[in-house]
């Protein structure tokens, strides 16, 4: 089979029909009875609605008619909008339905995306994920910019499977979603369907490949007319919890029994703010982090899994992710419980405005005690123009020993498809350290969607540590450039997409001295069937101006080359057995370093998914005890009965620590927006103890958690 030639030009395939810019209109017909959720469409007034038709691939063939015809109708009344799809499918039994968690990997089987621009920006919206069991996930679109899954919204919807595909309902509260208080309100629309099997993608409307940002180009969506006369009430909602349970820690003699209550409560002001209180804040439920293995001389980074932190977490989001977070909001509460505090987030007109302020309460550990601090955060976003945003962000964290007060402002604008360019700068004020400032440019060119050329300029000054931030890195200067190639080969039976890419990097010290340079030969070929094989080529330079530390083992003041090659293979994770390999050898530090992981998944239907990992390093270094290696052992189980009944638990141990931890979290959501946590936590040493009368044990603890939400 021969391999076709890659796709050049980004007009080539695209709907003649479907006019640039998100031009295409659908309108919402109203109702005078809301339809019954269950994924048969059997109301009279389904029929009576035009259906949208039009759907066009954007993967495998950018703008190519879609292998199997897509229906979607949408309707109204006073209460909600509904959205009926008939998903004809020419083979019903191949379609792919592993997930009945909530907010589960959906992505693996045939599943539908609906997206919503309330407030019609052209910047900001809504998103819903739904497969063929009606399995719900959600996410809040930031300037088209960031996805945040995290956001959890009250809604219906049922699926079936037929003889024909499958049907989709789907029933979105005018009480979930915040829109403008126009009496004929308009909103961009946009419709995403995904074959598995076939690793098929079509929208409506049809989005090119050549915005890079797919779903989340939220200025090309549609325009949804037809609404009148929405309901514009002060929408409340109260979600009080109940927690109970008991745990003992190694050294403990007695156990810790928990037993407390405390509520979220949600306001909206107006249409278009929204107001979240919380008190006595507890996050029981959070899923644990997966464990990491630091062989850097940097700090790792441990993503946000709170609740109350991640909805509308893209709005207050400031700096390079994971680099130089000017904002992390897991600084808060990291060592001090969260007594409460409120968030007022919304739109007024052009501009995004987002406040949160939490008080933490004094800590107290052996004799060092950690004083209780404000925590407040100010972020302001203005459109500016179509496709420009400029922004501000204030933080001050403050309490009776001093303050860490940051201002910053940033700036991006999109054009060109997928081409964008977009910086930020930040001054901390700290009241021992003093002044220290720090800033980012980089600018991304996408003239065709084959190819990318890009730029980087940033600088961190050595003292620059925002309190409420993340800081990998300080006292560098960094410079950086790519350019990648990026066909596709939509003509191949076999052959899907591939990435080339050339990447280089060099920083400095604020003095001018070199500290690092990298330099990174990328390659990725994805096949049609989901595959994927990735080769890396590796070059770095490291100079050492004082020692440093690799787990324990110290490194000399000097000048360290690195070279290494790495490479990765993984197969179609929609599969019944999947898995992934990855292998990487060179240099290290003077020494050599070999590193390999295998991860493995098998599913029983939506039912049983069980996913076992291994990630071992073989390390020498020409230092004392340079000979080691590190080792982590994982099994991730997910287990459900049904949509509303499901658990997940994570067991890991690492060869650095000798621990044995395990995190089952049981979920039972009793009524939509409700739910009942049961979660177990437990740390085991599997290492030699320096006195064998010790326990073994370093944590036990089990929780019950109840919330209860309430809306008026």
């Amino acid at each position: 089979m021969a391999l076709a030639s890659p796709v050049a030009l980004h007009g080539q395939g695209e709907a003649p029909q479907t006019p640039a810019g998100g031009q295409l209109f659908a309108v919402a017909v109203p109702v005078a009875e809301a339809p019954e959720i269950d994924g048969v469409m059997d109301e009279a007034f389904w029929e009576s609605i035009p259906p949208i038709t039009d759907f066009r691939q954007r993967v495998p063939v950018d703008g190519g008619a879609p292998s199997e015809r897509t229906e979607v109708r949408i309707a109204y009344d006073q209460e909600a909008i509904y959205f009926g799809l008939k998903l004809y499918d020419s083979a019903p039994h191949l379609i792919r339905t592993s997930v009945f968690h909530r907010e589960g990997r959906i992505s693996q089987d045939d599943n539908v995306w609906i997206g919503l621009d309330t407030y019609h920006d052209r910047r900001n919206g809504y998103l819903f994920e739904l497969n063929a069991f009606g399995t719900q996930g959600d996410a809040l679109i930031t300037d088209e910019s960031s996805m945040s899954w995290d956001w959890e919204g009250v809604y219906e919807s049922q699926a079936r499977i037929t003889d024909e595909g499958w049907v989709l309902e789907v029933a979105i509260p005018f009480t979930t979603i915040r829109f403008s208080a126009a009496d004929a309100p308009e909103m961009g629309v946009a419709v995403r369907r995904v074959i598995r099997r076939k690793n098929e993608e079509v929208f409506w409307p049809h989005i090119p490949q050549r915005f890079s940002g797919g779903f989340r180009q939220i200025s090309q969506y549609a325009t949804l007319t037809g609404l009148q006369d929405l309901p514009q009430g002060r929408y409340m909602e109260i979600k009080p919890f109940a927690i109970a349970g008991a745990q003992k820690s190694a050294g403990d003699s007695e156990t810790d029994v928990l037993k407390d209550v405390g509520f979220d409560f949600k306001y909206a002001i107006t249409s278009n703010l929204t107001a979240d209180l919380t008190w006595n804040t507890d996050f029981a439920q959070v899923e644990a982090d997966n464990v990491q293995v630091n062989l850097t001389r940097f700090s790792l980074f441990f993503p946000e899994k709170r609740e109350f932190f991640l909805e509308r977490s893209g709005l207050f989001s400031f700096g390079d992710s994971r680099q130089t977070e000017v904002f992390f909001s897991r600084r808060i509460g990291l060592s001090n419980d969260i007594i409460g505090g409120g968030r007022v987030t919304g739109q007024m007109g052009r501009l995004s405005l987002g406040v949160l302020s939490l008080q933490t309460d004094d800590a107290q550990s052996g004799d060092e005690l950690a004083r209780g601090a404000n925590n407040s955060v100010l972020r302001i976003r203005g459109d500016i123009l179509p496709r420009a945003t400029v922004g501000g962000l204030f933080t001050n964290l403050q309490n009776s020993e001093g303050h860490n007060r940051v201002v910053g402002a940033d700036a991006q604008v999109r054009f060109w498809g997928g081409s964008s360019f977009q910086g930020w700068y930040a001054n901390v004020w700290d009241s021992d350290e003093g002044t220290s400032a720090a800033g980012s440019l980089d600018i991304d060119i996408r003239p065709e969607r084959w190819y990318v050329v890009g730029a980087k300029f940033k600088s961190v000054e050595a003292d620059f540590d925002p309190a409420l931030g993340f800081v990998r890195r300080r006292d560098m200067v960094e410079y950086g450039g790519n350019v990648a190639w990026t066909p596709a080969f939509e003509g191949s039976p076999w052959a899907r997409s591939l990435v080339t890419s050339v990447s280089a990097d060099r920083i400095d010290g604020q003095d001018g001295v070199k500290q690092s340079t990298s330099a990174l030969f990328h390659n990725m070929f994805s096949f049609e069937g989901g595959e994927r094989v990735m080769l890396n080529v590796r070059r770095e330079f490291e100079r050492l101006l004082e020692p440093a530390s690799i787990q324990g083992r110290e490194l000399a003041v000097g000048d360290y080359d690195f070279t290494s090659v790495d490479g990765s293979i993984s197969t179609n994770s929609s599969s019944t057995f999947s898995g992934q390999a990855s292998l990487r050898v060179g240099d290290f530090w003077h020494g050599t370093r070999t590193d390999y992981g295998l991860s493995a998944s098998w599913k029983s239907g939506p039912y049983l998914t069980l996913t076992p990992s291994l990630r071992r390093n073989e390390i020498d270094l020409p230092v004392e005890d340079g000979s080691f290696t590190t080792t982590v052992l994982g099994m991730t189980v997910l287990g459900a009965v049904s949509r509303e009944l499901f658990a997940n638990a994570l067991v890991q141990w690492d060869d650095v620590s000798k621990e044995l931890q395990a995190n089952v979290r049981i979920d039972w959501i009793h009524t939509p927006g409700s739910d009942l946590f049961l979660v177990l936590n437990t740390g085991y040493q599997t290492g030699d103890l320096l006195d064998p009368r010790e326990t073994r044990w370093l944590q036990r603890a089990g929780v019950v958690k109840l919330t209860y939400l309430k809306a008026f």
